[in-house]
């Protein structure tokens, strides 16, 4: 006898729930030219998400998200409005990880044409000069920022064992030592960690975090090499024998260049008198 398969639902909500996520699943992803990713946390929902919230939820069809980690949520991640809350260590020292967990997430929820404008929650912008850069005639680069020297990084002119110099980096030491609550805030799963140990990171130089552009493939890129380290931000790297991924951009410019990827300078990013300067640089409510 052919065998039939009946579901038995306990009552008619459940039933409305199966077919309402059936439709959530064949939901057709939003096509964006490309996402103006705001990383912020908990600490600055009241502050700075709000003093320097932009003023529309997209700009030439790039869509502005901002993402706060919350390490205690049961879901990988929920889109509410254009806030993305993301199943992630909210601390400054995971920066690096909140922002590929959130490409990934972004990228199942949208069709992004090019890439990621990554920025900072403390920015005024310019927002004629966005809008002149998001253009889609505008010239982007794979991995497109402003370099405090100035400088590009060609791959094809900087050979991959010049990432093993390496430099103690007390960045992020200086900045714990006036941050000491942080240790004890469950979503920043940092008890016990000793930041003095991981203080060792390649010497290389490229975007400034403050804003900095990825294409698809940067993000690809970025996602995948991650994956191969689990996510853990504290990964001793064997190649350069140091630390390279508790400082987000210096993180960001060693994945890049890793896996030969070129970094393009820019003067318009920030905090310059150039013409298209996109934004200025607060760095209010630290």
């Amino acid at each position: 006898m052919e065998s039939i398969h009946t579901t038995i639902y306990e009552n008619d909500n459940e039933k409305d729930n199966e077919k309402n996520n059936e439709k959530e699943y064949e939901k057709p992803k939003k096509s964006v030219n490309g996402i103006i990713l705001v990383l912020s946390c908990q600490k600055h929902k009241d502050t700075r998400m709000k003093e320097f919230y932009l003023h529309k939820m997209s700009y030439d069809n790039w869509e502005v998200i901002y993402v706060i980690g919350d390490l205690l949520m049961e879901k990988d991640y929920i889109l509410e409005g254009n806030i993305l809350h993301i199943k992630c260590e909210d601390s400054y020292l995971h920066l690096l990880k909140k922002l590929v967990l959130s490409i990934k997430y972004l990228r199942d929820l949208f069709y992004i044409k090019e890439g990621i404008l990554r920025c900072g929650d403390d920015l005024i912008f310019n927002e004629k000069n966005l809008l002149t850069f998001l253009d889609k005639r505008t010239k982007k680069y794979d991995y497109y920022g402003q370099s405090y020297n100035g400088k590009d990084y060609r791959c094809s002119i900087h050979t991959k064992n010049e990432l093993r110099k390496i430099k103690r980096d007390n960045f992020m030491i200086d900045y714990y030592k006036t941050h000491q609550s942080d240790f004890l805030n469950p979503h920043h799963n940092l008890k016990n960690v000793n930041i003095s140990l991981y203080s060792i990171r390649p010497d290389i130089y490229g975007a400034g975090g403050v804003i900095y552009y990825i294409s698809n493939k940067a993000c690809e890129t970025l996602i995948r090499h991650m994956e191969n380290i689990n996510y853990n931000i504290l990964h001793y790297d064997r190649f350069t024998k140091s630390y390279p991924y508790t400082i987000e951009d210096c993180a960001v410019s060693f994945i890049m260049y890793f896996n030969g990827i070129d970094f393009i300078h820019n003067w318009c990013f920030y905090d310059t008198p150039h013409r298209e300067t996109i934004a200025r640089h607060t760095n209010k409510y630290k």
